[in-house]
């Protein structure tokens, strides 16, 4: 196992004789090639600006390279995994003084293997519909969009979609138009969390961007109930999801989202309707599930009070509500996941463990998708004011979930509960 690091052009380059560290938290650690896989189809290389690699040395100790043999700067390289892909430990690196915060991406360690590139992570989900190869249909897709478009020249949301999948290259949004697996639905401009990774609002003052611009329109029910019922009638196990990464919460939007969501059902019983939310609202959510929803996504970085007030900075709800909407969601008979967001050394660290099985015993979910966490580790573990602890590691705690909740299913999509 070799070492990667880069020039400052982005060049990546195999070290000659070094084999790499890799970190679980703020700790560096050393690995052996049984926490490997082949670099998924779809992923991606990064240079890691003003971050020297950590490497091990001849004498089995951690240092750092800053230059390499040729007196060249090194910065340290790490991955960005395929969908569906669970990443199990983070590059080791130090941070110059100079460094900025790294953009919304998750960063996994990688290393070079038999002169392949390798990564630490582990396929969580079977399912291949995100599967990159899925959409490089790029002719078939544009003939689709301009069927589509045609068909509802008047709705707001389909438009919206055309961008989302050409522009934005969101994969849900291009499966809409091919009429297949889950279909988003945007509909809220609004949030009541600030969360640290939000990927469609950043404040000006921050460091680093969203990864796209957020909804700038709010669709009404019909608008909503059109697009959904085209996907219905035209996929196979068809989903439709509200809440994007595009969009804030669309609890904001509740009599509208219960609205749409009654329109639908008026028409068609087929098709799982879907709401990925922070579940601030349980009221909507019961009135929701009243008209016809069929699962809800609850998004959470941490069980842990002060961890999660940290990152999602909620306004006008508290992890009690949250509770709450779980628990209506389940004593309605709904399908009900937990976007649990994954960082290794933190969501793994005894304490969280502790704290994420006194929730499932309390909340017994149907589903736990295993996301990583878009973030700059460093930037994370500071602004939640995380104390490292010894962390079980990430294959560890899914083999505990297993054995300890063997009905709760692990992985990285919605599933259309009616198939």
């Amino acid at each position: 196992m070799k070492l990667l690091y880069s020039n400052k052009k982005g060049t990546i380059y195999e070290h000659k004789s070094c084999e790499p560290a890799f970190r679980t938290g703020r700790h560096f650690v050393r690995l052996d090639k049984t926490e490997f896989i082949k670099l998924p189809y779809g992923s991606y290389m990064f240079s890691l600006p003003a971050r020297y690699p950590v490497l091990v040395d001849k004498h089995q100790n951690f240092s750092v390279l800053k230059k390499d043999e040729f007196g060249i700067n090194s910065f340290a390289v790490s991955a960005f995994l395929a969908s569906a892909y669970l990443r199990t430990y983070l590059p080791a690196y130090e941070k110059s003084p100079k460094a900025k915060n790294l953009p919304l991406w998750a960063y996994a360690g990688a290393a070079i293997i038999d002169n392949e590139f390798y990564v630490t992570g582990i396929r969580i989900d079977d399912d291949v519909r995100s599967d990159p190869v899925l959409h490089e249909n790029h002719d078939e897709l544009d003939e689709a969009i301009k069927h589509i478009v045609k068909l509802y020249p008047k709705n707001r949301l389909v438009e919206q979609l055309s961008v989302c999948s050409t522009q934005y290259g969101c994969l849900c949004a291009r499966n809409f138009f091919l009429s297949r697996h889950e279909a988003p639905v945007p509909i809220s401009m609004l949030c009541n969390a600030f969360c640290l990774g939000c990927l469609s609002h950043q404040k000006k003052s921050s460091d680093f961007s969203h990864s796209q611009p957020r909804l700038n329109f709010h669709p009404t029910p019909e608008e909503i109930a059109e697009l959904i019922l085209h996907h219905f009638d035209n996929a196979d196990c068809p989903i439709a999801s509200f809440g994007q990464g595009c969009e804030g919460e669309p609890l904001l939007r509740g009599d509208e989202l219960v609205r749409a969501v009654s329109l639908v059902r008026q028409k068609t019983s087929l098709g799982t309707l879907n709401v990925n939310t922070n579940a601030s609202h349980p009221i909507i959510i019961k009135n929701m599930i009243k008209e016809g929803l069929d699962s809800i996504r609850v998004s959470m970085n941490s069980p842990t009070p002060k961890y999660y007030n940290k990152y999602f900075t909620p306004c006008n709800y508290k992890l009690d509500d949250v509770y709450e909407s779980l628990d209506t969601a389940l004593s309605a008979g709904i399908f009900v996941s937990l976007n649990l967001f994954f960082m290794p050394g933190f969501t793994d660290s005894a304490d969280e463990v502790e704290a994420l099985f006194k929730l499932l015993d309390k909340f017994p979910v149907n589903m736990i998708q295993t996301r990583n966490l878009n973030i700059d580790p460093d930037y994370y573990f500071d602004k939640i004011e995380f104390q490292d602890g010894e962390p079980v590691g990430i294959r560890n705690l899914l083999n505990l979930l297993k054995e300890r909740y063997p009905k709760i299913k692990l992985g990285y999509y919605n599933p259309p509960v009616k198939n």
